[in-house]
Order: C-alpha cells, then sequence, then structure tokens
C-alpha cells in the first residue's frame, strides 16, 4: 500500500475517531457526577489513547519499511549496473582468448567461463527488468493489436520456434503494448518449454471470451509442485521434480510476466491439467471485434 494512503487511512479510521472519544472523555470527567461517570471517562480516554500510541506504532513501521524498500531498490540497481562493467570485460577476455590455438582442457575451461558469465549476465539482466516492471513510472506504449502479432513476437525471442504451437481461435484486437505482453507469454512460453523436457511442442492458444483476451499456456511436464500455486510467482521461487534434471532458469520469468499483466489490468493464473502438465492462463480487458 503506498505510504501516502495509509496515512490517510489512519488519520480517517484512527485518528479523528479517537479525537472525539478523548473529547468524550474528557467532558464525562469534567461534568461527572457518580462514581461510574469518573470510571467510564477514564476508560474512554484510555483506550483513546492506545488507539493513537497503535497509529503512530504503525505509522513508525511503515515510514521504515518504506525506507528499507528505497534503501533495497538502490541497492539493487546501482550493483547491478556495476555488476555489468566486470562481466563485459571477462567476456572480452575469454573472446581473445578463444582466437588463441590452447590445448583442450584449457579451451574446455574457457567455454565453461562463458557458459557461467552468459548465466551470470541473464540472471543481471532478469534483475534489471524485474526492477523496471515493478516501478511506478514504468511507461507501456498501449496501442490496438492481434493475437497474431503477438504471437509472432513470441516466436522471434524463442531459440527454436519448431517448440511452440499457437492456435488463434478467434481473430479480434485489444489495447495492450505488444512488446512487454509478448514478454510476459514469451517468458511462459520459455518456461513450459524448459519443464517440458521431451514433450514438445508446447501450446499457446488465443481467444477471446467476451471482452477479455485470453491467452493460455499448456504443456505436458511434471505439472506444479504440491504447494501453493500463488507462490510459483514470488521472485527468484523455483521448483524441480526430484526426478528430472534441473533445467536452470533465474527463478524471476512468472514474477515478470504476472507483474506486466496486472499493469494492463489483468490476471494471470496457473492450474493443472487434468492427467499431465501445467496451464497458465492470461486474460487481458478491452478485447475488441474481429480483426480485418
Amino acid at each position: 500500500m503506498n505510504l501516502r494512503w495509509l496515512v490517510h487511512l489512519i488519520l480517517l479510521t484512527v485518528v479523528l475517531p479517537t479525537t472525539v472519544l478523548t473529547g468524550i472523555g474528557l467532558a464525562i470527567l469534567w461534568v461527572h457526577e457518580q462514581v461510574s461517570d469518573l470510571l467510564f471517562g477514564l476508560l474512554v480516554v484510555a483506550f483513546a489513547g492506545s488507539m493513537t500510541a497503535g497509529a503512530l506504532l504503525l505509522l513508525f513501521l511503515a515510514r521504515r519499511g518504506a525506507r528499507l524498500a528505497e534503501v533495497q531498490e538502490t541497492f539493487v540497481s546501482r550493483m547491478s549496473h556495476e555488476i555489468l562493467t566486470p562481466i563485459a570485460g571477462i567476456r572480452l577476455h575469454v573472446q581473445i582468448l578463444e582466437t588463441m590455438d590452447l590445448p583442450r582442457e584449457a579451451a574446455d575451461s574457457i567455454q565453461a567461463i562463458r557458459r557461467e558469465v552468459d548465466r551470470l549476465q541473464e540472471l543481471v539482466g532478469r534483475i534489471m527488468e524485474w526492477r523496471q516492471v515493478r516501478s511506478p513510472k514504468h511507461l507501456y506504449r498501449i496501442r490496438r493489436t492481434t493475437p497474431a502479432e503477438i504471437a509472432e513476437m513470441v516466436a522471434e525471442r524463442l531459440a527454436d520456434p519448431a517448440a511452440l504451437r499457437v492456435r488463434i481461435v478467434d481473430e479480434f484486437t485489444f489495447r495492450a503494448d505488444p512488446d512487454a505482453i509478448a514478454e510476459a507469454l514469451g517468458n511462459l512460453v520459455q518456461n513450459a518449454i524448459k519443464y517440458a523436457g521431451e514433450r514438445l511442442p508446447v501450446e499457446m492458444v488465443a481467444r477471446r471470451w467476451g471482452r477479455l483476451a485470453v491467452f493460455a499456456v499448456n504443456d505436458e511436464g511434471p505439472g506444479l509442485p504440491p504447494t501453493p500455486l500463488e507462490q510459483l510467482f514470488e521472485p527468484f521461487t523455483r521448483w524441480v521434480a526430484r526426478d528430472r534434471p534441473d533445467p536452470g532458469g533465474t527463478g524471476l520469468g512468472l514474477a515478470i510476466a504476472r507483474q506486466i499483466v496486472r499493469a494492463h489490468g489483468g490476471r494471470l493464473t496457473a492450474s493443472r491439467r487434468r492427467g499431465r502438465g501445467t496451464r497458465f492462463l492470461v486474460t487481458l480487458p478491452s478485447a475488441e471485434g474481429a480483426s480485418r
């Protein structure tokens, strides 16, 4: 919750009522005629005081939490940019070493270094992307687009486009940032491909449902973990079945996808398919009539 809205909420629900209660309690103490009036007035004043103290403590904790979050965001941003510089230097030296005539063992080590540098660069890039899409100042270029355009952009991002099968049930237009939605769906597709193993291709289905644009990404992989499905969308969350190799990844793809979908006023959910596999469902508003 935004700190400013929290302050306004506390003012309306705590400060104003406690002020009124304090006035009532003081008035009872001033004009009390019996001992019961005196006790009631004291209780009212004590209750109002405790509510005020609780509100002040809540505000203090909220401001402290907001400050810590700001420090964390600043640290992550600066460290991400700082790490990119030595990564570029390591990559340059790897390229130089690759041009030399080296023993087989040294060449294998250089290739291992390149793979690890690529993984590190992917992680830093994902962290920067996650921070960017979470920012309230992030701008989306909203325009009319179609499922066919989105599907083409998703396929272009794949190393093997044949790993994806696209089925467009309805032709329609909707308003969104095509690049951002393709990024979100691309994350879902790449995630499905990684976990599907040899059970390819994965399927992406687009259809119109009332005023909603609906995209489903279906796979026949090992399914979802036996944990609450909402945990899948937490940053840096990964799950690998015991009988399958680790496909790698940063654990940020699903979190980034959900953030992009939410910024468009939509929803991203996960469900277990009957028999085997997983379905990720994206629903976006503002679906319009048939495209021409």
